[in-house]
Parts: structure tokens; sequence; C-alpha cells
């Protein structure tokens, strides 16, 4: 059976208090409302992944 994927994705600082998610790159930077984001899911089965990328030390 065919089915759609309907996602969305942000890469940056994830404030809690305000629920902001802040994206810089070399356009500018970027601050979406993730609540409102969020809201539009209300209600649906989804899957929530969240993903941090931390540095890895090389051999010396």
């Amino acid at each position: 059976m065919a089915k759609r994927n309907n996602s969305i994705q942000f890469k940056g600082l994830l404030n809690t208090e305000v629920m902001e998610v802040t994206e810089e790159d070399k356009s500018g930077i970027f601050i979406y409302d993730l609540l409102e984001e969020l809201k539009s899911y209300d209600g649906k089965n989804v899957t929530i992944s969240i993903k941090e990328d931390l540095p890895v030390q090389p051999k010396e």
C-alpha cells in the first residue's frame, strides 16, 4: 500500500522555555515557533525523534 510522509525538520538551538528553534546559516538567523508547528500534528499518530550532534575526539 502506498503512503505519504508528512514531516518537518529543524536544525538549530532548542529553547523549551519559549518553544522556539533558532537556526543560523549563511543566509541569516531564523526563529521558528516549535509549538505552532507541533499543533499541526495534534490528534494524529506520529513518530517523534530528537537527535543531537556531538563532536568525537580523534585518536592522538
